[in-house]
């Protein structure tokens, strides 16, 4: 997001988002205070506005002669806005998988933020017992998981498309729009608890570059679209979505509040039979595709092993217990889970029906 988004961005809310989302018929639901929604709402709004006014503060102070008194204010104001700022940049570049990622010109999208409804069910969380800046964390940690749930949701009908132009049976077409409805559930279900957690109504905005994509060139070194498919449907399908329902399983397990536990099971659920279809595409491409994609697979499976482990920052104000307790696993935890699901995906990639040549590691 360019620098002048995240700081209307900022006005908006504070700072923070976490990884999971979904949604299904099973989902228990609870209502929350509105005052109490209101309370946040307006503590939040009091946070991001300090900084700014205690900044000019300080620069009305120092112009009336009072310049020992006017250095406090300014540099307190300073530092208010840099610890907002650092919060919200921290959680929205955290690298963390979520699945099937949108790629528009060799990058991940996701949505702008916006305000407003048609992107949220009206599941709540348990708020008793939670500070302000403990719900200002978990609302932009689901926000940050929404963003990246409601991108899914093109980059299955992008890979829906790509499987029709190479002939796909109707299975597969039939999985992929499957799987773009679980992911339209997951993304509502990740804008209520964000909604529900910060008291203020996220949706999903705009994603202007997926009407600016256009048919680009093939870069000569990605081979054709069989190897393309492969390479993309081992990494963002077999590894990512495999992470992804590994990690919401495990979250799952450690989570307190209901709602969140039990919204976590489904997108593990879910997100497993993302990872098969994955699979799926790949059996049909080595099938169709030949020796090229046979050989992109070998490729793909050497990047296995140059695939960043999930990356979460820390967080001031809170700690990993708590953050577990509400859905985001320990760095350590992360890092176990990326490294077995790299094993698992080349271990069954090599001794499988997938992998029918010899493939080197």
């Amino acid at each position: 997001m360019q620098h002048d988004a995240q700081v209307r961005a900022l006005l908006h809310t504070g700072a923070l988002v976490l990884p999971l989302g979904g949604g299904c018929t099973r989902w228990h639901m609870r209502c929350s205070s509105e005052g109490m929604v209101e309370l946040i709402a307006v503590f939040v709004c009091f946070i991001v506005l300090l900084g700014p006014m205690l900044f000019v503060s300080g620069l009305v102070v120092m112009m009336k002669g009072s310049g020992t008194r006017g250095r406090v204010l300014t540099i307190l104001g300073a530092t208010t806005m840099g610890l907002v700022y650092w919060a919200y940049s921290a959680i929205s570049h955290m690298n963390f998988s979520k699945g099937r990622v949108l790629r528009l010109k060799g990058r991940a999208r996701v949505a702008r933020r916006a305000l407003g409804d048609g992107w949220a069910d009206d599941a709540a969380p348990e708020l008793e017992g939670l500070t302000p800046w403990q719900r200002t964390v978990l609302g932009e940690a689901w926000l940050y998981s929404a963003g990246m749930e409601h991108a899914s949701v093109p980059a299955f009908a992008k890979l829906s498309l790509k499987l029709s132009a190479l002939g796909a049976p109707s299975e597969l077409l039939e999985a992929c729009h499957l799987a773009a409805l679980d992911e339209v559930r997951h993304a509502r279900r990740c804008f209520a608890l964000a909604r529900a957690y910060s008291g203020l109504p996220w949706s999903a905005g705009m994603i202007p570059e997926l009407g600016q994509d256009r048919p680009q060139r093939p870069n000569p070194g990605e081979g054709d679209e069989w190897s393309r498919l492969v390479r993309g449907s081992l990494l963002d399908g077999c590894l990512g979505e495999g992470l992804a329902a590994s990690v919401a399983a495990e979250a799952s397990r450690r989570a307190s509040d209901p709602v969140v536990r039990e919204t976590l099971a489904v997108i593990a659920e879910d997100e497993g039979r993302h990872a098969e279809l994955a699979w799926d595409v790949i059996a049909f491409a080595l099938e169709r595709g030949g020796g090229k994609a046979k050989q992109a697979l070998r490729q793909a499976l050497d990047a296995l092993e140059t695939q960043r482990t999930p990356s979460l920052p820390s967080i001031p104000g809170v700690d990993e217990s708590f953050l577990a307790r509400n859905g985001v696993l320990p760095q350590a935890e992360l890092g176990r889970l990326m490294e077995e699901c790299i094993q698992r995906t080349r271990a069954r990639a090599i001794g499988s029906e997938y992998a029918p040549t010899p493939v080197t590691a």
